[in-house]
């Protein structure tokens, strides 16, 4: 499936693990990467450093973000840290569909791709990164099952950041957050201590 270039992708990140909202993580596959396609450690199927294999999450809207990550706390809470990065790609994106019945040809009933079995999913993302060209892919979100986005580091070079602002000490971030946290019946006790 093809997404229009300049597609407004929002992500919001940790400042302490990345340089800024393009940035791709290499180090994989993590325990809560849904599609990390990296290649574990062949003697301890741990996490490894895969200079060749990045992946960046992303989503079409700011409250599937903030499900995205905030939601398993049902609480909206942010840190210091966390920054919110709006991005493009001065090209049309082409993503494998995973979402509802595309699925199915990839030979996993339609639900089985919204489940937390991590290994189901990274062994999918693997082999879509294998068998094709893709940029990366579309999946349902878990909180929201809205439309999110996992690009592969084939177009980390496109990536442009087009806003970047703390998640804390932005009054519209904040704001639009607390919004969020109502609609999502999520606690909203605002700034975290965390630094």
């Amino acid at each position: 499936m093809l997404l229009p270039a300049q597609l407004p992708l929002v992500r919001i990140y940790d400042a302490h693990f990345y340089r800024d909202g393009a940035s791709f993580r290499h180090l994989g596959p993590h325990v809560r990467g849904r599609w990390d396609h990296h290649l574990a450690d062949p003697a301890t199927g741990a996490p490894t450093p895969n200079g060749d294999r990045g992946v960046l999450y992303a989503t079409l809207s700011l409250r599937c973000a903030v499900a995205e990550v905030f939601g398993d706390d049902r609480r909206v809470s942010p840190s210091a840290s966390q920054r919110l990065a709006v991005l493009s790609v001065d090209r049309p994106l082409d993503l494998v569909d995973t979402r509802g019945l595309a699925a199915v040809p990839l030979g996993v009933a339609a639900g089985a791709l919204r489940a937390r079995d991590r290994d189901l999913t990274q062994r999918i993302a693997r082999q879509l990164y294998a068998e094709t060209d893709a940029d990366g892919l579309l999946y349902e979100g878990w909180q929201t099952g809205e439309t999110c986005v996992c690009l592969w580091e084939r177009v980390a070079d496109r990536v442009e950041v087009l806003d970047d602002r703390g998640l804390i000490d932005d009054p519209v971030v904040a704001l639009d957050l607390a919004v969020i946290a109502d609609e999502l019946l999520y606690d909203w006790p605002g700034v975290s201590s965390e630094r």
